[in-house]
């Protein structure tokens, strides 16, 4: 950084863009860099939708909110984003000290003796970190854990997307290196864990522990058909669900220093003293807030006290009390969905995801790839269902060409129809497809999904593997999408919540028809949820109201 730029930066305060624009100015560079490095960072404040004064320059927050950035969305080619990232971080650099995102020059001799040997894939891994090596002067044998360290830290002070990825990259490459030249320096280098997951594994437990659950699991699947009472049978992900809640609260016994092999068997975890300190670990972990999850703990803790260990009414009392003190109250939409429903307040974005599906299937036609093109157009049918059907994702991802999309006759029409046995709730869905949608669909099946689906696939949106596609990769595939051309976050789900936004808006109070769209059991289900939706438009209303009046006040 020039002594001029530094003199204009005030030390004392976390720097924003705007310094760094300021640095740009008094920069001893040619005039056009210093114009280009100023209009980079410019375009990074408007992307992200703020001054550049309210933009942070630290590096590592900056590449993360940039990450969050859809090129396509805002009208720019993936090239000129990648440019602005580049001059971006130019500028960065006359303020603070900055790692290059890649070096350039040439390996040393000590590393390129050894490199011949290893596979392409390696050595793609391992570049930028012997590159990194070459500069510092560090031959392959003088590498150490501080060395990888070093490295990482460098990485975190660039604008690169994905420096964790690309640390633990390096890493296994290094591994694979040992594994294949035998020169290679043997040193142990660990990747730190990025899982949130602490959740412990059954192995963790005695296996007493695991058949009981299984047991429990089997009871409400419907598989022990001699069971002593009557549970409510649920859907297989419901019963993973519990499967997996038993296993997190014994795991939240550990965290506070139970002893797992101790942990035996479900009266194990509902002893009221046990559920006490599991529930403790799981308050604390969420900030100290009663959250509709904890509850949920709680209340299958008490399902298998009462049905399947039949504890004493007493105990069942002490337990009911615990849940109604962990009561939320109303439940509805989560903090997070209500966020990304705002979206959806911007006319342009709502414009934007209304109209996407129509847009992908023309960008696949025109996209020279023709496997590529094949996915844009599946991502358009998927988001075109979503916005017209509301179907669950799992619903989504498993509709059969033979079985799901009913022609009741020769004029044209198409219908959506799944039995109620493969419903979440159990409530059919029968849908007669728009004409619009119908199009859509129809140039799917004749243009693109011959590219995709294997000979005697019949599911609507083919995978790799030959059958459908899993749910996980329809979600990731309509949740890229969407966020790459419009840049909202939009997960399969939302569209249900969106769809029942969008109209109450227009036909406030209307929770009967939302009810019958979304195939909502109880009412209750969906006035729960929604209430509220219609506020944004009402206070829309509002507001153009008084202004009226204002204005008439005005002109008289």
């Amino acid at each position: 950084m020039s002594s001029q730029s530094a003199s204009r930066v005030n030390p004392n305060r976390v720097l924003t863009l705007a310094d760094v624009i300021l640095a740009v100015r008094t920069a001893d560079l040619p005039a056009r860099r210093r114009q280009e490095i100023a209009a980079a960072l410019r375009t990074v404040a408007r992307a992200l939708r703020k001054p550049p004064d309210c933009v942070s320059a630290n590096p590592r927050r900056l590449a993360d909110a940039m990450n969050e950035v859809a090129p396509r969305a805002i009208g720019m080619s993936l090239g000129r984003w990648a440019n602005v990232r580049s001059l971006t971080r130019a500028g960065l650099a006359l303020v603070q000290p900055m790692s290059p995102g890649r070096h350039i020059i040439p390996l040393a001799p000590a590393w390129k003796a050894s490199w011949k040997q290893l596979p392409r894939p390696v050595k793609i891994a391992l570049l930028r970190f012997a590159r990194f090596c070459t500069v510092r002067g560090i031959e392959p044998w003088a590498v150490t854990e501080a060395t990888f360290e070093t490295f990482r830290v460098h990485l975190d002070a660039t604008l690169l997307k994905s420096p964790g990825k690309i640390y633990a990259a390096a890493v296994r490459a290094w591994r694979a290196a040992q594994a294949v030249v035998d020169s290679w320096p043997r040193i142990d280098i660990t990747i730190p864990s990025r899982r949130k997951d602490w959740t412990l594994s059954w192995s963790h437990f005695p296996e007493s522990l695991r058949q009981d659950c299984a047991a429990w699991c089997n009871r409400i699947a419907g598989q022990d058909l001699l069971a002593d009472d009557c549970v409510r049978v649920v859907r297989p992900g419901t019963v993973a669900h519990r499967e997996r809640q038993i296993r997190t609260f014994a795991s939240a016994l550990v965290k506070q220093g139970r002893d797992p092999s101790t942990i035996c068997s479900l009266m194990d975890l509902v002893e009221i003293e046990a559920l006490k300190l599991g529930l403790r670990y799981l308050i604390d972990r969420g900030g100290g807030r009663k959250t509709t999850a904890i509850y949920d703990f709680v209340s299958a803790l008490r399902a298998i006290a009462q049905h399947y260990l039949h504890v004493d009414q007493a105990h069942i009392a002490r337990m009911t009390t615990i849940m109604r003190r962990l009561d939320i109250g109303k439940r509805g939409l989560t903090q997070t969905n209500r966020s990304r429903l705002r979206q959806l307040d911007d006319p342009q974005n709502k414009a934007a995801l209304l109209g996407l599906p129509a847009r992908l299937i023309e960008l696949a036609a025109r996209n020279p790839r023709p496997y590529a093109g094949a996915l844009q157009a599946q991502a358009a049918v998927a988001i075109e269902i979503s916005t017209m059907c509301q179907l669950r994702v799992g619903n989504l991802a498993k509709l059969d060409l033979d079985r799901h999309l009913i022609r009741p006759g020769f004029a044209g029409g198409l219908h959506l129809v799944i039995e109620p046995e493969d419903v979440k709730n159990a409530e059919p869905i029968d849908r007669p497809l728009l004409p619009e949608s119908i199009a859509l669909i129809e140039r799917y099946l004749t243009e693109f999904r011959p590219r995709l689906a294997a000979p005697g696939c019949t599911a609507l949106f083919p995978g790799r593997g030959g059958g459908a596609k899993s749910i996980n990769a329809l979600r990731d595939l309509i949740t890229r999408t969407v966020h790459r051309y419009t840049g909202m976050r939009v997960h399969p789900h939302l569209f249900r919540h969106a769809a029942a936004k969008l109209y109450l808006e227009v036909s406030p109070g209307q929770y009967e028809n939302v009810r019958r769209a979304l195939a909502h059991r109880s009412i209750t289900t969906t006035v729960t949820f929604y209430t509220g939706s219609e506020v944004a438009a009402a206070v829309r209303h509002f507001d153009e109201t008084i202004l009226k009046l204002r204005k008439e006040a005005s002109a008289k």
